[in-house]
């Protein structure tokens, strides 16, 4: 049985030849390991689009992030149902109109207790990083 031909497109038939010294090829391959590609294809969509985005998930486990993000998801919650209250033709009540200013006062607090978290998790990086 023969083996089926690639698409035109696909072909690659033009060889580049690069010379790397220990330190930039240790370098190029750790970079490719950390994109979860081939040292080919690493270097080859390095020269066609000038960088390769890594899309890197950080997972922490802090308890007091995951309170707040139930917070959040709580007064995210009562958001969507004023909103479909009002696009429904509801009414703007007095008392409408302060838990909508409530919950929008208790996203900032959360917020800027979010950011403190993050300026703490910077400062530690910072701290150990060198």
């Amino acid at each position: 049985m023969t083996r089926r031909k690639k698409p035109e497109q696909a072909v690659r038939n033009h060889w580049i030849t690069v010379r790397l010294n220990d330190v930039e090829f240790e370098n190029v391959h750790d970079a490719a390991k950390d994109a979860k590609m081939s040292i080919s294809e690493y270097v080859r969509h390095l020269a066609v689009f000038g960088k390769v985005e890594m899309n890197v998930q950080i997972v922490a486990d802090f308890p007091k992030l995951k309170e707040l993000a139930a917070e959040f998801s709580s007064i995210g919650n009562n958001l969507n149902q004023l909103t479909r209250y009002f696009h429904m033709g509801g009414l703007r009540s007095k008392a409408m109109m302060e838990e909508l200013t409530r919950c929008i006062n208790e996203i900032m607090e959360m917020r800027d207790a979010v950011m403190e978290m993050a300026g703490d998790y910077r400062g530690y990086l910072e701290t150990y990083s060198k």
